[in-house]
C-alpha cells in the first residue's frame, strides 16, 4: 500500500461515516457487511455469445461502467443499472463482500447506490485522485433473448497529484448479469466485482 494510500485511510479513520467516505466496509453493521457473496467467482465459463448488435451494446455497457466511474458521475453510473431495489453494484474480497449498493433504495439508506457513490466520487475528487478502469477478456453466456451473463477482467490504476504515474491500484474478475428494457436497452441487473486482494490486509477498494 502507497504511503500516500494509508495517509487517506489515517485521514479518514475519524469520519463518522468512514465506510462510506472511504469505502471500508469491514466495521460497518448492517447489510452492506453482513451480505457475503459466498464463494469465489467459479472458474470457467460457457461461451454462447449473443448477437453482434447486443454484444457490442453489452460492451459499450462495460466500457461506460469504467468511463462514469473515472470521471466520477454518480448518476451516470447509477444509471447504467436497471431495477430499483434489485439491481445492485457489489465489490467483494475472499468470499466476503466489502461493499453492496443497491439502485433506488432512498436518499436515507446507507446502501443506496446513487447516494453513496456520490459521496465516495466526491471524496476522490477532494483529495485529487484518478482512477482508469480498463476491462478486458469479456467473456459472454446467453441466457435467454434478454438475460445475458458476462466475465471480465478489471484492472485498475491510481494516480494522486503527488506522483508522477499512475500505479496499480488492483485487479479483478468482474461478472455481470445484464437485462434487456423494454426500451431495447442493455443494464446491468448485477455487477459483482471479485476484487484480487484478502480482506484485512489492504485497503479495501470502493469502486
Amino acid at each position: 500500500m502507497s504511503e500516500r494510500w494509508k495517509g487517506i485511510i489515517t485521514n479518514c479513520a475519524s469520519l463518522r461515516n468512514l465506510a462510506l467516505v472511504c469505502g471500508f466496509f469491514f466495521a460497518l453493521s448492517g447489510t452492506a457487511s453482513a451480505d457475503s457473496c459466498g464463494t469465489d467467482a467459479t472458474a470457467g465459463w460457457d461461451v454462447e455469445n449473443p448477437p453482434a448488435e447486443d454484444r457490442q451494446a453489452i460492451q459499450d455497457l462495460l466500457s461506460r461502467y469504467a468511463w462514469t466511474i473515472d470521471e466520477r458521475n454518480a448518476p451516470a453510473f447509477t444509471g447504467l443499472f436497471a431495477e430499483p431495489r434489485s439491481s445492485y453494484y457489489k465489490i467483494c474480497s475472499s468470499g466476503n463482500s466489502i461493499l453492496k449498493l443497491t439502485l433506488g433504495m432512498g436518499p436515507e439508506s446507507a446502501t443506496d447506490l446513487l447516494g453513496q457513490m456520490t459521496i465516495i466520487l466526491k471524496k476522490m475528487e477532494t483529495d485529487s485522485l484518478q482512477t482508469r478502469h480498463l476491462v478486458t477478456n469479456t467473456l459472454f453466456d446467453v441466457v435467454d433473448d434478454k438475460t445475458v451473463n458476462t466475465k471480465s477482467i478489471v484492472l485498475v490504476t491510481l494516480q494522486d497529484s503527488h506522483s508522477p504515474a499512475p500505479v496499480l491500484d488492483y485487479s479483478a474478475d468482474a461478472r455481470a448479469s445484464f437485462v434487456k428494457g423494454d426500451d431495447g436497452r442493455w443494464r446491468f441487473r448485477s455487477l459483482t466485482v471479485y476484487a484480487d486482494y484478502v480482506a484485512g490486509s489492504i485497503a479495501a477498494k470502493k469502486r
